[in-house]
């Protein structure tokens, strides 16, 4: 008898990454799949599924409300699921029968949640992270599996009991798991990708992205942050042209910035950008970012090469950015000079941008000056 399997998605990146794993680790495996409404569009992509997802169930949970609970509830929530935590999931999601196996991404309360209620029907659990992009590898994730903190511990001590990894670059975490980590393929399979295609109807997708220079947003503007970034844009806009420039925005953020700047920008957020990397040709392009690890994700998810220029150097107040997170990004930069590129002043981002520019151009195409 084979194993049972259970997912949980929180983000559209993370559906690709466990489809991955899926196909990889657990091929023939039946797989129940949660989708969090942390998710943009989940909801959709949930009703999507219930035809497409060919493993098993499709689960739509509301984890948003636990983390809007005030926190006497939470502290409750805690207790309860120490002592009768299938009564707790109860509140939130409603599984049919056990599970062997529990993949999840996100360090949080609800995966705690999980854990306590699955292993309660299967003492046999195991339980694997698959990552997350960058913030995976970095100390943000390894600070909390590994934080001796009682307050950490108290909340997310099965969590940080973590069993395997699936990486797609193992030999770059910046911390030691206690765990086996395995090495994910970065080619996915024909049959993978078309059924990522279906569940995300990717032929229905309307934005394009053919444009010399695409810019990724972050989602600072969510936490409250100002990094400057719609600021610099404006300046590099002046060297290539406003016109030739299409924003990625960052699904968290509520504000279409850029479109209010009067900057292009993509209208489906439900999409996750590596499925558009696998689907479209970048050879004609500049990435450009102040520090998104989604830049690199071509090349170190998919290894698609594709040119990226980051903008951390020329922020105004680089204090406010996330330089926990960006330690892996830098890395990866310094470990691929002829791919990616981090100007320090803007003299040299300039001559740069207006080099590659050129040099991605198609033959025979001419930017809209």
């Amino acid at each position: 008898m084979g194993k049972r399997i259970l997912a949980i998605c929180c983000t559209p990146y993370q559906l690709l990454v466990a489809a991955q794993v899926l196909a990889c680790y657990y091929p023939g495996e039946e797989a129940d799949l949660i989708l969090s409404d942390q998710m943009s569009g989940a909801r959709k992509l949930w009703e999507q599924a219930q035809d497409v997802w060919p493993y098993g169930q499709v689960y739509y949970l509301e984890e948003r409300r636990l983390n809007r609970l005030a926190h006497k509830e939470n502290a409750k929530n805690i207790l309860l699921g120490a002592v009768a935590p299938e009564k707790l999931l109860e509140r939130f999601l409603h599984l049919e029968g056990s599970y062997d196996v529990f993949l999840f991404s996100n360090i949080s309360l609800m995966n705690q949640y999980l854990i306590l209620a699955l292993k309660r029907r299967n003492p046999r659990l195991q339980w694997l992270l698959f990552e997350d992009g960058a913030t995976t590898y970095s100390e943000q994730v390894g600070g909390l599996v590994q934080s001796t903190s009682p307050k950490v511990r108290v909340q997310l001590h099965q969590v940080q009991k973590l069993q395997g990894m699936y990486l797609f670059h193992p030999e770059t975490l910046d911390w030691k798991p206690g765990c086996p980590v395995h090495k994910l393929p970065q080619a996915y399979a024909p049959a993978t990708l078309e059924l990522l295609n279906r569940l995300f109807r990717y032929d229905k997708l309307g934005d394009r992205y053919d444009f010399p220079v695409v810019f990724f947003e972050e989602s600072y503007p969510c936490d409250g942050v100002d990094i400057g970034d719609v600021a610099l844009l404006d300046r590099v806009a002046k060297l290539v042209g406003k016109e030739n420039v299409l924003v990625k925005t960052h699904p968290r953020n509520q504000v279409n910035r850029f479109a209010l700047a009067g900057y292009r920008t993509n209208q489906d957020t439900s999409v996750p950008w590596e499925l558009v990397a696998l689907n479209h040709s970048f050879a004609g392009t500049v990435f450009l970012t102040v520090g998104s690890s989604a830049a690199t994700h071509p090349w170190c998810v998919l290894g698609i090469p594709a040119k990226a220029v980051f903008l951390w150097e020329l922020v105004e107040e680089p204090s406010k950015l996330r330089w926990d997170v960006l330690e892996q990004t830098k890395r990866l930069c310094q470990a691929n000079p002829e791919l990616f590129f981090c100007p320090k002043t803007w003299e040299e981002c300039e001559s740069l941008l207006s080099r590659l520019v050129v040099e991605q151009a198609a033959p025979g195409a001419a930017m809209a000056y």
